[in-house]
């Protein structure tokens, strides 16, 4: 009897080591399962926009110890180059940056997310607009409109060039006529102004302006424009801040695969994102200083927007942005929002004057 109890509990013994040999490859299979997602920038490789998304993926890839993988494609890989945002809605992508004014006018506000014409408010204003409520309305907007994705950040940048040009200008009668590269908002005002706007993706502006088809641009900050080798496209560089006081490019994501993440990779993803954002921003302070004694070493006259341009653009912008916000829920709504953190910085901080 004995000997047959000792007999069973060897066979127990023996099969449930069975079942725990056969259980531990699956256990181990499970908890190493990796959630992939493809994500594009809206700028070409090498670009710090592209550069800030392969960051991200690497903090993200190594936090998470390889359970979350981002594989950011440069401009044009998977979709368009701007395009980004219509292809999550497509289900064609899982992330991006972009946005902003390229949705311009399916999304009304877009040009006020990325790069506000005529406002006053620094771009670290506007991030903190952004973090305290700015991107949380701009998400219910969002939702309102159908679109299946939702911002979880952006990359704040700082204000762009005006514009690039082959010849003087002292007046905003200079702007009559010329066939210029702009986008959003701001494209609309300078063609009110008598400019012939067109648009185009960034990485088209080089060729273009060799060829003639246009004889300006705005592109970005000088940091941007340098390492885009755009002192070979243009003589003249004027600065100003008052057509893009910021440049956000936002971080995008499908709403349906960011609610089905754990929210531990949601914490990974949304902590990796705040570095990135931070890195992304120094860089550009670092290197615009650097990019403008790049451009005059180059040859290129760098001078500041003749006040008149700044002027006359100004207060068109202004009217520009009422007329809008006066026909759209949306854009009147986070124009508003806005407005009033700007107002409330000026008091507690101060902002620069005539826009600059």
């Amino acid at each position: 009897m004995k000997k047959r109890i000792v007999m069973l509990l060897l066979v127990g013994v023996f099969v449930g080591g069975l079942v725990f040999v056969d259980s531990a490859p699956q256990a181990a299979e499970k908890k190493q399962k990796v959630i992939t997602w493809t994500g594009q920038s809206s700028l070409p490789a090498g670009m710090p926009v592209s550069v800030a998304l392969q960051d991200l993926s690497e903090r993200v890839k190594k936090v998470s110890g390889g359970r979350l993988i981002l594989h950011p494609k440069p401009a044009g890989s998977v979709c368009p180059a701007t395009q980004e945002w219509k292809a999550i809605d497509k289900g064609v992508l899982d992330f991006a940056a972009g946005g902003g004014s390229y949705m311009v006018p399916i999304v009304p506000f877009g040009s006020i997310l990325s790069q506000r014409v005529g406002a006053k408010l620094s771009p670290l204003g506007h991030m903190m607009w952004f973090e305290t409520g700015g991107r949380d309305l701009v998400n219910s907007w969002y939702k309102k409109m159908g679109h299946k994705f939702i911002n979880i950040g952006g990359l704040h940048g700082l204000p762009e060039g005006w514009i690039h040009l082959n010849k003087p200008l002292k007046g905003p009668e200079d702007l009559k006529g010329l066939k210029m590269r702009c986008s959003g908002d701001g494209g609309i005002v300078l063609s009110r102004m008598g400019v012939g706007a067109v648009f185009m993706p960034l990485g088209e502006i080089f060729e273009n302006m060799k060829r003639g088809i246009i004889d300006a641009y705005e592109c970005s900050c000088p940091a941007f424009d340098y390492k885009m080798s755009l002192y070979e496209a243009g003589k003249y560089y004027y600065l100003s801040p008052t057509r893009a006081p910021w440049e956000m490019y936002e971080i995008l994501v499908s709403r349906s695969k960011w609610e089905a993440l754990p929210e531990e990779f949601k914490a990974i993803f949304l902590n990796c994102l705040k570095g990135t954002e931070i890195t992304y921003h120094a860089l550009l302070v670092a290197d615009n200083a650097k990019a403008v004694e790049g451009f005059k070493a180059k040859g290129v006259i760098v001078e500041n927007l003749p006040s008149s341009i700044d002027d006359a653009f100004i207060p068109e912008a202004v009217k520009y942005l009422k007329e809008v916000a006066a026909k759209h829920e949306s854009m009147n709504e986070i124009l508003t929002s806005q407005l009033k953190f700007e107002e409330m910085w000026k008091n507690l901080y101060g902002l620069p004057s005539a826009g600059k």
